[in-house]
C-alpha cells in the first residue's frame, strides 16, 4: 500500500469452484487467522479479502491466512472432498508511525524529572531515517534524528532552566520527518503552580507601611512562610485563601519598584506583581490652564494621577464635532519644581471614561463613535483603548455598536476592569469584564476575544438596569459597586476575591460612586456617606460637586459650587466636618463638570474644571 494511512485499502477476490455439484448445493465457511485482514462471503459465491484500515496497523509486513470450507449442509458438519483450502495473505504497510500522541504533562509545584518527561518511539517500514524538531526552546529532545531500525525511545522533557512557564495550557507540536512522510506529535502541557498575579494597592509612600492584597493561585499548594517586597520581609501577612494573601509592606522600602515574592517552598513561584514606592509629593499650590488647543467651552470629564511618573492626566470633553483628548501635565523637579503641560497627549472622537489599570501602568479609555478600518472597510462603533504609559498601546478593541459605549470603568484587584455600558444595545445595557493587566485579543483586535467578557445579569425585566451605568472601586480593588445614573435601580457588587457579580439589596440612583481604600466607606453622588453595608453615616454639604477619599486616613475632601474646599472626618460612625478653606484659584464654572483626585501620600488635591487644573496643598489642620 502507498504511504497514506487514510486511503481506502485495496480488496482481493478469491473465486471458488466445486466440481460435480450445483452451486446452490454448496455452503461455504471462512475463517481468518490473523489481525491484518477481514474476509466475507459475497452473494455470487466468492470471498472478498480486505485489509483492515491501515491506521490501525503499525508499518511493516503483516501475514494472515484465510481458510475456506465447502460443505453440503449449512451447519458444515460434513465437508466436501478437497475442503478445506487455505490461502496465505501478506499485507505490506509502508510509512512512519509514532507510538504516542498526544504527550500529556501536568506540572505543579516541585515537579519531578519523571513528571517533566514523556517518551515515544518512531517505527516505520521499510527501514528509514527520520528527523525530529520543535519550535519550542523549552522542549528538550533526547535526540533529533534516528532510524526506524533503532527502537530506542525519544525522551521529551519540559525544560524550564531558561525560565519558568507561566500557568496555563500549552500545545506545542513535534514534527517527525521521514523520506516520504511527515508525522506530528501533539504535546499538551498544563502548568498549574503557585503564582502571584497582582497586588493592590500597587503604590506606597516612602517610610510608610501599607496593607495590600496579593492575588494569585494555589497559595494553598505550597508551604508559604512569608511574603517579600524586593527581598524584604513583609511586616505581617495572612493567607486568606488559595487566591488571596493580605500583607503589610515594610516601612524600610526605598523608592522604586519592588518585586513581590513568596518564601520557602513557594520561593520559585512566578510573580507578575510589583509594589511601587514613591516619595511624598513636593507640590505647592498652583493653577494649570487647559491646553491651548482646548475649545472655549471644553470641560474635563475625568482626572488621573500617576505618582510614579509624577503626571496628571485630564480627559477633556470638547464641543460636538471636535475630537476630545487627554491632556498630560508632567512635574519637573528642577529648582523649585514646575509643571510642564502637553497640548494633547492623545485624541479620541468622543471620550467617555478614563481610569488607571490595576497596576498603574496604563490608562483605560472608552470612546463612542470610534472609526476604524475593518474587514468590510470603514467601520464605526464603540471602542476601548489600553494606553501604556511607558510607550505604545495594546490594540484597541472595537465593537460595531453605534448606540452604545462604555460609560464607566473601575479596576478590580483580580486584574479585571469592570465596565458598564451606557445605552441600549440589543435590548440590554450590558456590563463587561476586561483583563486590563494583561489583555489577550484576536489578531483583528475585536471585542469577542478572551480579554473581554460580556456579563448578563438576570433575565427579563432585570436585564438592562444600568442605564448610563456607573462603577466605583475600592482603593485596594477588593470590591466594585455598580449602579444606574438614570433612575433608581438595583445595585450590583463585583467581588474580586471570587471574581463574581451579585445583586445587593439596595435600590438607588447614583451619578457617582466612590469607595475608600478598603471599601468600608461608600460615597454616592458626592454627598451621601455610607458604611460598607449601606448604613447612612452622614452627608457632605449639599452644594458639593466633587469629592475624594484620602488614600491613608479616614477623610473625605470636597469641592463645592461656591469654590470652597472642605475636609471631613470618618473615624467614627458619623461624618464630622473638620474645616473649610479657599483654594488658590477657581476650578471654573460650577454648573459644568468638576473632577478631583489626590496624591499618593494624601497631601495634595488635584481638581480639574473649565478653568484648568488646581494643584492644591491640603493645610495641616485640614488633614
Amino acid at each position: 500500500m502507498a504511504d497514506d494511512e487514510w486511503s481506502a485499502p485495496p480488496t482481493q477476490t478469491i473465486t471458488m469452484n466445486v466440481t460435480g455439484r450445483e452451486r446452490n448445493d454448496v455452503y461455504y465457511q471462512t475463517v481468518v487467522d490473523g489481525s491484518a485482514i477481514e474476509a466475507y462471503l459475497t452473494v455470487d459465491g466468492s470471498v472478498q479479502v480486505r485489509p483492515i484500515d491501515p491506521y490501525l496497523l503499525d508499518p511493516g509486513l503483516h501475514s494472515a491466512t484465510v481458510t475456506i470450507r465447502a460443505c453440503a449442509q449449512v451447519a458444515c458438519t460434513q465437508q466436501l472432498d478437497g475442503s478445506p483450502k487455505t490461502v496465505s495473505v501478506t499485507y505490506e504497510r509502508r510509512g512512519l508511525k509514532v507510538s504516542a500522541s498526544p504527550l500529556e504533562f501536568t506540572l505543579r509545584n516541585g515537579a519531578s524529572t519523571t513528571e517533566r518527561t514523556r517518551s515515544f518511539t518512531v517505527i516505520g517500514y521499510p527501514e528509514q531515517a527520520w528527523f525530529l524538531d520543535t519550535a519550542e526552546s523549552w522542549l528538550t529532545l533526547s535526540r533529533a534524528s534516528g532510524s526506524t531500525a533503532d527502537p530506542t525511545p525519544v525522551d521529551v522533557v519540559v525544560d524550564e532552566s531558561g525560565g519558568l512557564l507561566r500557568n496555563g495550557v500549552y500545545h506545542p507540536t513535534l514534527r517527525v520527518v521521514g523520506p516520504t512522510q511527515t508525522k506530528y506529535v501533539t504535546v499538551n502541557v498544563n502548568i498549574d503552580r503557585t503564582q502571584v498575579y497582582t497586588v493592590a494597592p500597587y503604590l506606597g509612600v516612602l517610610f510608610g507601611e501599607r496593607e495590600v492584597i496579593v492575588r494569585g493561585v494555589n497559595f494553598n499548594a505550597a508551604d508559604v512562610t512569608g511574603v517579600q517586597f524586593g527581598g524584604v520581609d513583609a511586616t505581617s501577612f495572612n493567607i486568606v485563601s488559595a487566591s488571596e494573601i493580605r500583607a503589610t509592606t515594610p516601612g524600610s522600602l526605598g523608592t522604586g519598584s519592588h518585586a513581590i515574592t513568596l518564601t520557602d517552598n513557594a520561593a520559585s513561584a512566578l510573580s507578575d506583581a510589583n509594589f511601587e514606592v514613591v516619595a511624598p509629593a513636593p507640590y505647592v499650590s498652583t493653577h494649570l490652564p487647559l491646553p491651548s488647543g482646548a475649545a472655549a467651552n471644553a470641560e474635563p470629564s475625568a482626572i488621573a494621577y500617576d505618582a510614579v511618573g509624577q503626571r496628571i492626566f485630564v480627559a477633556v470633553d470638547q464641543p460636538e464635532g471636535t475630537p476630545d483628548f487627554v491632556a498630560r501635565y508632567t512635574y519637573q523637579p528642577i529648582g523649585a519644581g514646575s509643571w510642564v503641560r502637553a497640548n494633547a497627549y492623545t485624541s479620541y472622537n468622543k471620550l467617555k471614561a478614563m481610569t488607571f489599570s490595576l497596576d498603574g501602568e496604563s490608562l483605560l479609555l472608552s470612546e463612542a463613535d470610534a472609526t476604524w478600518l475593518g474587514g468590510n472597510g470603514s467601520e464605526s462603533g464603540m471602542a476601548l483603548s489600553n494606553l501604556k504609559l511607558g510607550g505604545g498601546r495594546y490594540a484597541t478593541l472595537h465593537r460595531g455598536w453605534t448606540d452604545n459605549f462604555i460609560n464607566s470603568i473601575a479596576a478590580a484587584n483580580d486584574g479585571r476592569a469592570v465596565m458598564v455600558s451606557a445605552a441600549i444595545s440589543g435590548g440590554r445595557r450590558p456590563l463587561y469584564l476586561y483583563s486590563s493587566v494583561a489583555p489577550v485579543m484576536d489578531a483583528a483586535g475585536r471585542w469577542d476575544s478572551p480579554s473581554l467578557e460580556q456579563v448578563v445579569l438576570g433575565t427579563g425585566s432585570e436585564d438592562g438596569w444600568f442605564d448610563n451605568g456607573v462603577a466605583g472601586a475600592a482603593g485596594d480593588g477588593s470590591r466594585v459597586l455598580i449602579a444606574s445614573s438614570a433612575a433608581a435601580a438595583e445595585m450590583y457588587e463585583y467581588d474580586s476575591a471570587t471574581s463574581t457579580l451579585r445583586r445587593i439589596d439596595q435600590v438607588m440612583r447614583a451619578d457617582a460612586i466612590q469607595l475608600d481604600r478598603t471599601g468600608s466607606r461608600i460615597l454616592l453622588n458626592n454627598t451621601d456617606v455610607y458604611d460598607r453595608d449601606f448604613q447612612l453615616l452622614g452627608q457632605l454639604s449639599a452644594d458639593t460637586i466633587a469629592a475624594v477619599f484620602s488614600p491613608n486616613l479616614p477623610r473625605i475632601y470636597a469641592y463645592d459650587s461656591t469654590g470652597q474646599l472642605s475636609s471631613y472626618d470618618l473615624t467614627g460612625t458619623t461624618v464630622t466636618p473638620i474645616r473649610s478653606w479657599s483654594p488658590s484659584a477657581s476650578a471654573g464654572d460650577p454648573l459644568r463638570r468638576v473632577v478631583m483626585t489626590i496624591t499618593a501620600e494624601g497631601w495634595t488635591l488635584l481638581i480639574a474644571g473649565t478653568n484648568g487644573v488646581l494643584v492644591e496643598y491640603i493645610p495641616d489642620n485640614a488633614r
